[in-house]
C-alpha cells in the first residue's frame, strides 16, 4: 500500500493540525510507504516562509525527507494526466494542485490530502484519502 502527500497533508503534519494522526499512523504503518511530489516542497517551504519561519527549513527538510520514501517529479506524462483531471473535474483545480493528483494518479498511489478541490476529482480517476 502507498500513499502520496498532498502539500496540505505534510503541513497538517508539521504543525500539527487536524489530520496529524492519521499522517502519523502512514508514517508508522511498515506497510505504507509514503511518497511526495517534487512540486511540495517549494509549497511546504513557503508556507514556512509566510510564516516568517523559513530559518527551520532545512531542519523540516532532513526530518521529512527521511520518512518519504521517494519524492516524485512531475514530467510530460503527469503534466497530460494533469489536464485530463482539470477537464473531468467540475471544480476549479489550480495547476500545482492538478499536478501533484496527477502524479498520485499516474504511479497509482492514494493522495492524502486536506483540499476540498481534490475532493471534487473522481475516486474513478484518482485514489484520494482526505483528511478532517
Amino acid at each position: 500500500m502507498t500513499h502520496l502527500l498532498d502539500s496540505s497533508a505534510w503541513l497538517a503534519h508539521l504543525f500539527g493540525e487536524p489530520g496529524v494522526d492519521d499522517v502519523t499512523r502512514l508514517f508508522n504503518d511498515p506497510n505504507v510507504k509514503v511518497s511526495i511530489s517534487a512540486l511540495s516542497i517549494p509549497e511546504v517551504y513557503g508556507r514556512l516562509s509566510a510564516l516568517g519561519q523559513q530559518i527551520h527549513w532545512t531542519g523540516v527538510w532532513e526530518n521529512y525527507s527521511a520518512l518519504f520514501s521517494k519524492v516524485l517529479a512531475a514530467d510530460a506524462p503527469i503534466a497530460h494526466r494533469a489536464i485530463q483531471l482539470r477537464a473531468a473535474t467540475l471544480q476549479r483545480l489550480p495547476t500545482v494542485d492538478a499536478l501533484i493528483a496527477a502524479t498520485a494518479a499516474e504511479h497509482d498511489l492514494i493522495l492524502v490530502h486536506r483540499d476540498p478541490h481534490l475532493s471534487a476529482i473522481s475516486t474513478a480517476s484518482l485514489q484520494q484519502m482526505r483528511l478532517p
